[in-house]
């Protein structure tokens, strides 16, 4: 079985030139690939609202709700209030809001998903003075009963990743994970695998950036057991939503 645990469904802003996909779209690329279901978000420009009421019950495909945290959204606490009891996970994009994890706006919302035991990803990127994986590392001390899903593995760059493996198991962060999205480096992923232990990453693709298909056999080639490839493809994000309360 194939979870796809990180697509974005809708319309972005310039920062990716306002490229957009639809659901439709996105559940033939979905089934194409061979993925049995999806964790997806909204774009930056798609509200949670608009894709909540396109995905959560959609007959064709089985979605997953990743509710997009923006502290600016004057929507977003009704929208949480409503809809949290079928909200699977949290996504946190330091990048794009311009404020790090740690940043005061996001506290009531670390402390709620902390009360629900809901999984929160959060972007780590090359922008180590808002997006670097090490905030993200001080949240999980702050917070350690959220699962926490460093996406890009840490920072989507050999160095990071492999700085981020070693630190998350030299410090055992328990509630710490990796998500594979668009990481291309095979060699560096087996290694980051095999540092954290299967049982600590997630795939996912980046999909509306990305595609299932180019990313499912970094996985597939990975020098580790079937049994942990499946961890890793659909098991682990199974086992984190299933623990919510």
């Amino acid at each position: 079985m194939i979870i796809d645990s990180h697509i974005h469904i809708g319309k972005w802003s310039e920062v990716f030139f306002n490229y957009t996909s639809t659901v439709e779209q996105a559940i033939y690329v979905m089934k194409s690939s061979g993925v049995d279901a999806a964790v997806c978000m909204p774009t930056d420009s798609t509200s949670n609202h608009e894709l909540f009421a396109q995905t959560i019950d959609n007959r064709d495909f089985k979605f997953y709700y990743m509710a997009w945290i923006n502290p600016m959204d004057p929507e977003l606490d009704k929208f949480l209030e409503n809809n949290i009891n079928r909200i699977s996970l949290f996504k946190i994009h330091p990048s794009l809001q311009k404020r790090r994890i740690t940043d005061p706006s996001f506290v009531k919302y670390l402390a709620l998903a902390e009360s629900r035991r809901i999984p929160v990803v959060v972007h780590c990127g090359r922008w180590q003075e808002i997006a670097s994986y090490k905030f993200c590392l001080e949240v999980s001390v702050m917070f350690p009963g959220i699962p926490l899903i460093l996406a890009h593995m840490g920072g989507d760059q050999p160095g990071l990743i492999m700085e981020c493996a070693i630190e998350i198991a030299r410090n055992r962060y328990n509630n710490v994970y990796l998500g594979t999205e668009s990481v291309r480096e095979f060699y560096f992923v087996n290694n980051a695998v095999k540092i954290v232990g299967a049982d600590k990453v997630i795939f996912g693709s980046d999909y509306n950036l990305g595609l299932p298909s180019m990313y499912i056999p970094l996985i597939e080639s990975l020098d580790i057991p079937a049994t942990d490839k499946e961890q890793i493809f659909s098991g682990n994000i199974l086992r984190l939503i299933s623990n919510r309360s």
